[in-house]
C-alpha cells in the first residue's frame, strides 16, 4: 500500500529521512529539504488544495509563498509586525495573513490588497473553499466568517470560551471545530450562535485538533499526554493512546496517517483509527520546537514549521495516489486555473446550508410541505366570491364625448 517496512524486524521509526531520500527516485528525493530561517520563526504552514504551492508565515513578520516542488519563489515580504497565522484562499494568487491587530489579504506578488479590520486579534485562520468563507478565531473568543467573494461578513459572534488558539475545519461539512483549555471540543456553524455540539475530550487543555477529509474521524491531543481518536458521526471515542510527553499539534493525511508534534520531534502513526498502533511509523527531529504541521495533498510529504525554519519530510504511503484533476490539478495551466475559479464561483454554496449533516440539502422539508398542504386544503373549503356584473346600455344621442371640430 505504499508504506515502508524494516528489514529483519527493524523498526521503521529508526529509518532516517536521508535513508528514505536515498532509496527513492530523484524527483521524490528532492521533496525532502530544510529551510533554515532562524531569525523569524516559529513558522506557520499552509498548502493549496492541489498541493502545489506552499505558504510560510514567521512570527516575526516574514511571509513567503513558493512552488515548493520547483523551489520557485513567488514572493517574499516582511510585514514588520507579528504574524500569527497564514492561509491560502481559493487560488494561489491570494492569501490571508493574520497579523498583530488586523488580517490582511495579499496577492502572489506580495502586494497588499485589503485590510480586514473586522478580523481583529486573530489567532487562527481557516478557509472553506466550497463556500468562499474565511474563518478567523480571535484571542478575545470571537469567531468570524468572511465571504471573500463579495467582501461581506456573514457571521460574527462571541463563543465565551476564552482565547481560541486551537481550531480546524471539517472538510466534509464545513463545520468549525475548536479546542479549549477546559478540555472540551465545540462544533460551530455560522447560522447558530451556540455550539452545535459540545463534548468533553480531555481532562486537560487541548493543544491540537484535526479532522480527516471524509469527516469521519477526529484526532485530539492534550496536555494529559493522550492522543484520542473520535468518531465524528456518533461523537464517540474509538481509541486512546498514551505518549511520553504532552502533545502540541496534530495532522491527518488523506490515507489516515496521523502526525503528532512532541517538542522538537515529529512522530507519524499509521492505523491509529483502527487501534492497532503500538509504535511510531516514522519519527524525525527538527531544528526547533514544532509550531505547525500540514500534510501535502496527493503527495507523501509532511510540511513541518518550527522555530528555526521549515522541514519537508517524506512519509511514504500517506498521500492519495489518484489525483482528482477536476477538483484539484497540481499541473494545471493558467487557463485551467481561470476556468476552475469561475466554476468554483458558479458552484459556490451559501453559508445557510452549513450544518452537521450535509445530506440534509437533498432531503424534503416535511414541515414546510405539511404547511403548504394545509393551506391548499383550506382553499377548497372557502366559499367562492360571486361576481355580479350589471351591463351598462349606451344611450343614443349627441353626448358621445367626442366632438368634431371644424375650422
Amino acid at each position: 500500500e505504499g508504506f515502508i517496512e524494516g528489514d529483519n524486524g527493524e523498526p521503521t521509526y529508526a529509518i532516517r529521512q536521508t535513508e528514505i531520500a536515498g532509496a527513492v527516485d530523484l524527483a521524490n528525493a528532492n521533496k525532502h529539504f530544510d529551510l533554515h530561517l532562524e531569525n523569524f520563526g516559529p513558522y506557520r504552514v499552509s498548502y493549496t488544495d492541489n498541493g502545489r504551492h506552499l505558504l510560510l508565515g514567521g512570527k516575526r513578520g516574514h511571509v513567503a509563498a513558493l512552488d515548493w516542488q520547483t523551489k520557485k519563489l513567488l514572493c517574499e515580504i516582511n510585514v514588520m509586525e507579528t504574524v500569527r497565522d497564514v492561509s491560502w484562499l481559493h487560488t494561489e494568487n491570494l492569501y490571508a495573513v493574520a497579523q498583530r491587530h488586523y488580517t490582511y489579504v495579499y496577492d502572489n506578488q506580495g502586494t497588499e490588497l485589503h485590510c480586514v479590520k473586522q478580523l481583529h486579534e486573530i489567532r487562527r485562520l481557516e478557509f472553506l473553499p466550497r463556500h468562499f468563507l474565511l474563518v478567523g478565531s480571535s484571542s478575545t473568543g470571537w469567531l468570524h466568517w468572511l465571504d471573500v467573494s463579495i467582501g461581506k461578513m456573514v457571521a460574527s459572534f462571541p463563543t465565551r470560551m476564552g482565547s481560541l488558539d486551537v481550531m480546524c475545519q471539517n472538510p466534509a461539512n464545513a463545520i468549525i471545530h475548536t479546542g479549549h483549555d477546559s478540555g472540551t471540543v465545540c462544533l460551530w456553524s455560522p447560522n447558530v450562535k451556540e455550539p452545535l455540539v459540545k463534548m468533553l475530550a480531555h481532562q486537560a487543555s487541548i493543544r491540537g485538533i484535526n479532522v480527516d477529509q471524509t469527516g469521519k474521524y477526529m484526532v485530539t491531543t492534550g496536555l494529559d499526554r493522550k492522543c484520542r481518536v473520535w468518531d465524528v458521526r456518533m461523537y464517540k471515542q474509538l481509541h486512546s493512546f498514551s505518549l511520553p510527553f504532552g502533545l502540541s499539534h496534530v495532522a491527518i493525511s488523506q490515507r489516515l496517517a496521523v502526525a503528532c508534534a512532541i517538542g522538537n520531534t515529529v512522530q507519524i502513526f499509521k492505523d491509529m483509527h483502527i487501534g492497532v498502533c503500538n509504535e511510531p511509523y516514522i519519527a524525525n527531529r527538527c531544528g526547533g520546537p514544532v509550531s505547525s504541521l500540514a500534510f501535502v495533498p496527493y503527495e507523501d510529504v509532511l510540511g513541518v514549521g518550527h522555530a528555526n525554519g521549515f522541514t519537508s519530510m517524506l512519509v511514504p504511503g500517506s498521500g492519495e495516489a489518484n489525483v482528482d484533476a477536476v477538483r484539484a490539478n497540481p499541473y494545471e495551466t493558467k487557463k485551467q486555473r481561470r476556468e476552475r475559479e469561475v466554476k468554483q464561483l458558479l458552484d459556490k454554496l451559501q453559508s445557510d446550508l452549513i450544518g452537521l449533516d450535509p445530506r440534509d440539502i437533498a432531503r424534503v422539508n416535511e414541515d414546510l410541505l405539511e404547511r403548504q398542504m394545509e393551506e391548499r386544503k383550506k382553499i377548497l373549503y372557502v366559499r367562492p366570491v360571486q361576481i355580479q356584473y350589471t351591463p351598462k346600455h349606451k344611450m343614443r344621442g349627441r353626448g358621445t364625448g367626442f366632438q368634431k371640430v371644424c375650422w
